[in-house]
């Protein structure tokens, strides 16, 4: 199951539309029309001087909107232009190590984030929120709470930021006495209550499986992946997943196991689900409608339908249009809903492989992450529209 962490730990698909073309232009048109402002300012300013400070405190207001907006570049760009003019500025510097985790180019992150930490005394509060985003995203749950407790301190008073705190205290209590395992391509953490000999397992089987998913996709995640598992389902509550649900993704891997069930079947199939949740993404760059994570993520972990049960599913009803799937994936939803939305979810997978091959979805996912919208992707990897795929998969699937 996919959720990602925007807010942290929010049940939201990673592949949701864009507001459209006509809603954003005017938003755009602002930022242009300040950064233009701005740069009749700049013209006989200096570096380091009062007018200088304020040229990179609004330069950094900027690059945190094409932050937020998902324009790494553009925002590394603003971002870097910011420290040239104030290379004091604790803000500037958090925004940027966050823009490069966000780019997953971990090196460059680590380079601004050991300057943030330089200055963090004469840091506002906003530097340390940020910087709390940062430890938890790798999964440094004490620095992420320092980093908050820090905010919180300072005055900061972001209701959100403040919940995040408080789930990471709580989080990090159920962490006391996690072991760690760094294996290839993964970071894994576990209970005390698991046994070593089914980590060792554990270890194998997500080496192999991705393996074989980076062999698929033609790339290897850009840094080691984040597995935790935990012995029971004390997280699980915490963050109100449905009980039957054992495996999440929200940038980390998160598993639900019995402590005294070994590798089984099922542990097997929710470790390659969830690995496929962070392949797909990264390969996407974080553009990939529900549909296509939920139903490569059941290819990857064994999963495979006849049409005949496709069928079954639907007896009486009809699937839903894709948008509206997209939309009830990103919902909790009760099991029995659940089961067609991923059974629809698996049936468009499933129909794309046999109509174009394994190597056509694997390229759609890529054509995604260099910026085709999934219309255009559609069209250029199987001469579809996102309507025709609808109708033609319902042939298909007859249903």
């Amino acid at each position: 199951m996919l959720a990602v962490a925007a807010p942290l730990l929010a049940w939201s698909l990673a592949g949701a539309p864009a507001p459209a073309a006509a809603r954003a232009r005017p938003a755009e048109d602002a930022l242009h029309q300040r950064l233009r402002a701005l740069r009749r300012r700049s013209d006989n300013a200096r570096p380091g001087t009062p007018e200088g400070k304020a040229i990179a405190a609004e330069l950094s207001d900027i690059g945190a909107a094409y932050l937020e907006k998902g324009d790494y570049g553009r925002a590394v760009e603003l971002l870097g232009e910011a420290y040239g003019w104030d290379a004091d500025n604790g803000i500037v510097l958090a925004l940027l190590t966050l823009t490069y985790v966000r780019q997953e180019e971990f090196d460059f992150a680590r380079f601004y984030l050991d300057l943030a930490l330089q200055r963090a005394p004469r840091a506002p509060p906003r530097a340390y929120e940020i910087l709390g985003e940062v430890y938890y995203s790798w999964n440094r749950l004490e620095d992420a709470v320092v980093a908050w407790e820090h905010f919180r301190q300072l005055g900061g008073d972001d209701p959100a930021t403040l919940k995040r705190l408080a789930r990471a205290r709580q989080e990090l209590a159920l962490a006391s006495g996690q072991r760690s395992l760094v294996g290839e391509g993964f970071s894994l953490f576990w209970d005390p209550s698991i046994g070593r000999d089914d980590i060792t397992r554990i270890a194998e089987h997500l080496t192999e499986s991705y393996r074989r998913q980076a062999d698929f996709f033609g790339v290897t995640l850009p840094t080691s992946q984040i597995v935790i598992l935990y012995g029971g389902r004390t997280f699980f509550s915490l963050v109100s997943v449905p009980d039957w649900v054992s495996g999440m993704f929200d940038g980390k891997i998160r598993v639900s196991l019995d402590p005294d069930g070994g590798l089984s079947p099922e542990l097997v199939a929710v470790l390659s689900h969830e690995l496929s949740h962070a392949f797909v993404r990264h390969v996407s760059s974080d553009r990939a409608p529900g549909w296509l994570h939920e139903g490569l993520a059941q290819w990857w972990e064994g999963r495979r339908l006849m049409r005949s049960e496709i069928h079954d599913a639907f007896r009486g009803r009809s699937p839903h249009p894709i948008a509206e799937l997209n939309e009830n994936l990103a919902r909790r939803a009760d099991r029995a809903a659940a089961r067609t939305n991923y059974v629809e979810a698996l049936g468009l997978v499933e129909y794309l492989i046999e109509r174009n091959g394994l190597a056509a979805v694997a390229c759609f996912t890529r054509d995604l992450g260099e910026g085709r919208t999934v219309a255009e992707a559609l069209r250029l990897e199987f001469g579809l529209t996102p309507d025709e795929l609808y109708r033609r998969w319902r042939e298909w699937a007859r249903v």
